[in-house]
């Protein structure tokens, strides 16, 4: 029944804190029901209006609208093409999925050890649930489809909450389901969580090719992301384009803005420990020192350099958390750039995106040390393995597949630091309005690009322009 309760208390309240109010937060049940009963022309009207009041928020100082307008404008989007009896080629082959149950069963032969739900967005396949008491103490969930192990998917603790899971199955990943399908989640102990009121779900996707099964087996996989694992050749491909960003992105910190831009994390993790990228690393991670002393001035620095690096030719974006930046070259795909960000000492500790709060000093990053990687000058922290150390633990030279960064526990006020230095809206608009006035001086500009604001549609337009 605990189960049941918080389940409900998640998505109840959950548009309570999106749109900070409760009549909105009830228009959004209202339309999410009726969508779900069929009644598309009313959904459409519904999710039309919470659509107004999401562009309405791109302008403001609300950082969750970098997460709503989407989300909203699908729906609106999806019921206004199913309202309409003369409809002819879906503008989205997610339009045409759906989730149903599977298995009902009245009287299920076991107690379930959890329940979940599913629901299509514009993102792919979300997949939200809790465990019972009983299943305390497992660290994963495995997910099936058609009786097949597709992957594990971790399990958080909460202090008051029962373990839950979080996870997103990618636009590409759908496109290789099964037509029609079961799904179903268990815990590694092989019971299994509970779908309304079955002991499974049946996925619907029309644009399936059924490749999935096939893709798996060769060896690859679906990423902690949720989308297709790269192949080795891929990512190496990538590696070393991430290498030309670099030395393109470096001279410019070096020469323009006076601060390197050094190797961090995974990257600088493979480069330390291995002489070379992780094996399996398919992404970049860069910092460069700010001598800033308070999250305030670090995000007004950080704005006024994204700026100044669109006008250079860069292309910079930021993830629907505000949060800046990726850099890449104009002639970038959207998924080949460098996480880059701000790191800079305040309080007695550096910080720095990804959830780093660490013991460590201004002496520890600079002067940087110049090294070579794949043949090409990198820049990495004077004392490096310090940095590590403080990052992954003493145990860092000894590689852990099962590490994610993600599940790691982050005091609150260390999130609410960093969240201090993520972009508004409003940020957003101010540093667009001066790339405009500044862009006739400077023809090979790049852009600035912020993926939760960016439309929908058409997908091709989006699709070139940002990732998922």
């Amino acid at each position: 029944m605990r189960i049941v309760l918080l389940h409900f208390i998640k998505h109840s309240i959950k548009p309570v804190f999106i749109y900070r109010s409760l009549w909105l937060a009830a228009v959004h049940h209202f339309a999410i029901a009726a969508e779900s009963i069929g009644w598309h022309r009313l959904s459409y009207l519904l999710f039309l209006l919470l659509e107004r009041r999401a562009t309405a928020l791109s302008t403001s100082n609300r950082i969750s609208a970098f997460k709503i307008k989407q989300f909203v404008e699908f729906h609106r989007a999806k019921n206004e093409w199913l309202g309409n009896t003369n409809r002819v080629g879906s503008p989205d082959p997610l339009f045409r999925c759906q989730v149903k149950e599977q298995n009902f069963l009245t009287r299920p032969p076991n107690r379930f050890a959890g329940r979940y739900s599913l629901e299509f967005t514009h993102l792919g396949l979300r997949l939200d649930g809790f465990l019972s008491n009983e299943a305390v103490g497992s660290q994963n969930v495995a997910l099936w489809l058609d009786n097949q192990y597709i992957r594990s998917l971790p399990l958080y603790y909460r202090k008051w909450a029962p373990p839950f899971f979080h996870y997103h199955i990618k636009r590409e990943v759908i496109a290789r389901f099964p037509q029609s399908s079961q799904l179903s989640i268990s815990t590694m102990e092989g019971k299994h969580l509970r779908f309304r009121k079955s002991s499974a779900a049946k996925v619907e996707v029309p644009h399936g090719d059924s490749t999935i099964f096939d893709y798996l087996s060769s060896a690859s996989g679906i990423d902690k992301k949720g989308f297709l694992s790269l192949a080795p050749d891929t990512i190496e491909a990538r590696q070393q384009r991430y290498l030309k960003i670099y030395a393109r992105a470096q001279k410019y910190f070096s020469q323009s803005f006076g601060s390197p831009l050094f190797l961090m994390y995974g990257t600088l993790l493979g480069h330390i420990r291995e002489g070379d990228f992780i094996q399996s690393d398919d992404d970049f991670d860069a910092g460069y020192l700010s001598h800033k002393r308070t999250a305030a001035d670090v995000k007004r620095e950080t704005m006024h350099l994204v700026v100044d690096l669109v006008l250079a030719g860069f292309t910079c974006s930021f993830n629907r958390n505000g949060r800046l930046f990726r850099l890449r070259l104009k002639d970038d795909k959207p998924d080949v750039h460098l996480d880059v960000r701000p790191v800079w000492y305040e309080n007695g500790y550096i910080w720095a995106h990804k959830q780093a709060c660490l013991p460590l000093e201004i002496s520890d990053f600079e002067p940087v040390r110049t090294e070579i990687l794949r043949g090409v000058e990198v820049d990495v922290p004077k004392n490096a393995e310090r940095v590590l150390a403080a990052y992954y633990g003493e145990g860092w030279k000894v590689p852990d597949p099962s590490y994610s960064n993600a599940s790691q526990k982050v005091p609150r006020f260390v999130t609410r630091k960093l969240k201090s230095v993520c972009i508004t809206p409003a940020d957003y608009q101010e540093m667009q309005a001066q790339i405009d006035a500044r862009r006739p001086d400077y023809p090979e500009a790049g852009k600035l690009i912020a993926t939760g604001l960016y439309p929908l549609y058409p997908l091709e337009d989006y699709e070139a322009n940002c990732e998922w």
